[in-house]
């Protein structure tokens, strides 16, 4: 059965429907949520106003109660002021006067009275007692000395309770002589005063109405020991339920306070909100059933007219590719779709005729590829053979007794083959940079080793073009450079060969030197020649693959072009730059800069003292080695062993872990990437199960700083970098001897 038998199939008029509704949903959904947007706004602002009245109609309520309170309070004042002073029977003509006062305006009241003389109570009207408070409480609002003529706020502590109460303080002036006999206090009380409450609430229109000091409740229209209750005084309570709760409204009284900030707590009553969501409820399907009957009667118009053309339309290209010749199309009653048909017809003349072009493109394309991938791989083969019996010989002969001389022309083979091989890689190099694949190996290295080489590389080849060729070496000879020391080696080559190939007299320049920029350390490469120079142009293109400058002095050199656009490509990985600077027929300069870090300086008379750098390696280790590589395994083992360690190889982390059930050891070597568990798995394992504190060395080749992290933070002490060396072998252990000391 076809592949095509398993799609499901569907009619052009219900694809042209399902078309139709999505289109009309989408549209449906962006009116929905400009609906649902204007909703909400039109929601908050029927908010914002119902609160912002809400809280103008309390603030006008309670100025204007407190209003009336002091028109009485000031009246009543001036009256006892214009009463005989020297009446013996003053008391009760107090009495008196109050209770006709009440008798006739009860509403203009306050609910208690008392007059203060010489700092005393003098009277009463006597309601303090019906609300708990008694002449002691009195004298002690008196004690407070507020101000006159200015309404206060004040709790008065009892034993069992509190009040709350609003008070006034204003004189009482004798007429004639103007001296003050005494003070008038008006006072309300706050707390569980349901007459208060209810008219805020009333006049307010809320659903309910309480009244609050520093979020405790004193005054409220809501029956106590209730859950609505209790939910609006965890919501007092809590900062946050407050701010987001658009039901609730609080506003503060503007009033001189002596315990604390008063305001006045409403619920809003939700019947505006909820017939606008019910609102925007029926408008959403309201429009889904338009939706739907809209997008069924596009369909039956489309299935009417428009289909039966495209299926004509279809029918003709389905005979054409099956036939796959130019059948002639018998036109439409449609006129784009008769355009459309004629044009398909000379377009399928054209599409037999550029598929056979097409396949015999692709074959010899791929034929091409195939040529280049062949013989890139036998280029390879071919050099890097020998190359590789140069450096294995080389490397053996290092460890033979050697005259002084025969060491340095060994070295300097050996390093010279290894560059020919980085050589080798350069157009291996410039296709992974492109792909993002070349990988940079940072490790110590002496700057002086290269030097040296490239000395004894160069040196000749400028003397045999009559060339001077100068070395200046700021930097010191045993300081230790941590980065990539074959990529900076490549990129000196690269420099020196493309200055040396364009100098025939002068001299050729090479000065290195490190200084600190924002706490950073750069190494500084320039290289200075006295060639045949360039021109501004030519400095714009030097750096761009397969690109060489177009003088004739140049094109008479040769080259392929790729040396500086490495040079440039391996920068930007060691995140370094480089610049030039030229003149026609006077010479260039190239100068790189790479960020590097100086780990220490190595002092040559002691490093030339074998017992003292032995002195400080530990011996008698017995060392797990966990790695699946025989071959690294033979040559860590063979290091591991001259310097007489015990090595214990095992071939997985399974096995690792297997051995170190039965016995301990000194030192664990764990390498990465293995079948199975992984080493950063199996250091997690050794220390979160196992819970042992046995010295874990990474043993990886690789090089990311994320993956030494990882190693890291799984349990491991120390990171050793592959390629095997034994100089790496013999930090990692110098490192383990001076951990253990601490």
């Amino acid at each position: 059965m076809s592949k095509e038998n398993f799609v499901k199939k569907a009619s052009l008029a219900d694809l042209i429907f399902r078309a139709i509704f999505v289109i009309f949903s989408i549209l449906t959904v962006g009116i929905t949520i400009h609906t649902y947007q204007l909703s909400i706004n039109t929601i908050n602002e029927e908010v914002k106003r119902n609160l912002q009245q809400t809280s103008s109609l309390v603030t006008n309520f309670l100025n204007h109660r407190l209003a009336i309170l002091q028109i009485r309070q000031d009246t009543d004042a001036g009256s006892l002021g214009l009463q005989d002073g020297e009446n013996t029977d003053r008391i009760r003509s107090l009495e008196h006067y109050f209770s006709d006062i009440e008798a006739k305006s009860p509403y203009n009241s306050p609910d208690f009275r008392f007059i203060e003389n010489d700092n005393k109570l003098y009277w009463n009207d006597g309601n303090n007692l019906f609300l708990g408070l008694y002449d002691k409480d009195l004298q002690g609002i008196i004690g407070k000395n507020i101000h006159i003529n200015i309404w206060y706020y004040m709790m008065i502590d009892e034993n069992l309770s509190q009040n709350h109460i609003l008070i006034r303080k204003t004189p009482i002036v004798i007429s004639s002589t103007g001296k003050i006999r005494g003070y008038l206090y008006n006072a309300e009380i706050l707390n569980n005063n349901i007459s208060f409450v209810h008219n805020l609430k009333e006049i307010s229109n809320s659903q309910d109405v309480l009244i609050v000091n520093n979020n405790n409740i004193i005054a409220t229209s809501i029956k106590k020991e209730t859950e609505e209750y209790d939910e609006i005084k965890k919501t007092i309570n809590d900062t946050d339920l407050l701010s987001k709760n658009k039901n609730i409204n609080l506003t503060d009284i503007d009033i001189e306070s002596l315990n604390g900030k008063l305001s006045i707590l409403t619920l809003q009553n939700t019947n505006n909100i909820e017939m606008l969501e019910q609102r925007f409820i029926y408008s959403v399907v309201l429009s889904f059933f338009v939706l739907i009957a809209m997008a069924i009667l596009i369909r039956g118009l489309f299935e009417h007219k428009i289909v039966l053309a495209l299926k004509s339309l279809l029918k003709y290209a389905d005979d054409v590719s099956k036939k796959n010749s130019g059948t002639q199309y018998q036109g439409s009653g449609i006129l784009e779709f008769d355009n459309i048909g004629h044009k398909l017809e000379e377009t399928f003349i054209e599409l037999i005729e550029a598929k056979e072009d097409s396949y015999k493109a692709q074959a010899t394309a791929e034929k091409s590829t195939q040529v280049k991938s062949d013989f890139l791989a036998r280029m390879s083969h071919e050099i890097r053979t020998p190359l590789n019996g140069i450096l294995g010989i080389s490397s053996l002969l290092k460890q033979t007794d050697l005259t002084a001389e025969q060491r340095k022309q060994i070295a300097i083979l050996h390093q010279g083959g290894e560059h020919l091989l980085a050589v080798l890689n350069d157009v291996l190099d410039f296709s992974q940079i492109e792909q993002d694949k070349l990988n940079i190996l940072c490790e110590p290295f002496k700057l002086s080793d290269v030097l040296e080489t490239i000395n004894a590389i160069y040196t000749p080849l400028c003397a045999g073009k009559e060339v001077n060729f100068i070395i200046y070496n700021n930097i010191d000879e045993n300081a230790l450079i941590n980065s990539d020391k074959v990529r900076i080696t490549q990129i000196l080559f690269n420099l020196l060969s493309n200055a040396v190939k364009f100098t025939d007299s002068g001299n050729v320049k090479l000065t290195l030197s490190l200084k600190t920029n924002n706490d950073q350390v750069i190494l500084y490469i320039d290289v200075a020649d006295t060639g045949i120079g360039m021109d501004l142009k030519e400095q714009s293109l030097i750096f761009e693959p397969f690109i060489q400058a177009e003088s004739t002095e140049i094109r008479k050199v040769g080259g392929s072009g790729l040396g500086l656009a490495i040079v440039r490509q391996l920068l930007d990985l060691l995140h370094g730059k480089i610049s030039v600077q030229s003149k026609l027929g006077y010479g260039s300069i190239f100068q790189a800069q790479v960020p590097v870090t100086v780990i220490d300086t190595v002092d040559e008379s002691t490093a030339n003292q074998d017992s003292t750098y032995e002195s400080l390696l530990p011996t008698g280790l017995n060392v797990l080695l966990i790695e699946d590589n025989k071959s690294n395994a033979y040559i860590a083992k063979a290091y591991c062993k001259k310097y007489g360690l015990r090595v214990d190889w095992q071939i997985s982390a399974q096995n690792g872990i297997n051995q170190l059930l039965e016995r301990s050891f000194d030192l664990i070597l764990m390498d990465n990437q293995m079948p199975g568990m992984s080493g950063i798995e199996a250091t997690k394992y050794i220390r979160d199960v196992l819970k042992l504190n046995t010295p874990i060395y990474a043993y990886t080749a690789d090089v990311l700083k994320e993956s030494n992290e990882e190693f890291l933070m799984a349990g491991a002490n120390y990171v050793i970098t592959k390629p095997i060396k034994e100089k790496s072998i013999l930090d990692a252990l110098v490192f383990y001897k001076l951990q253990c000391r601490h």
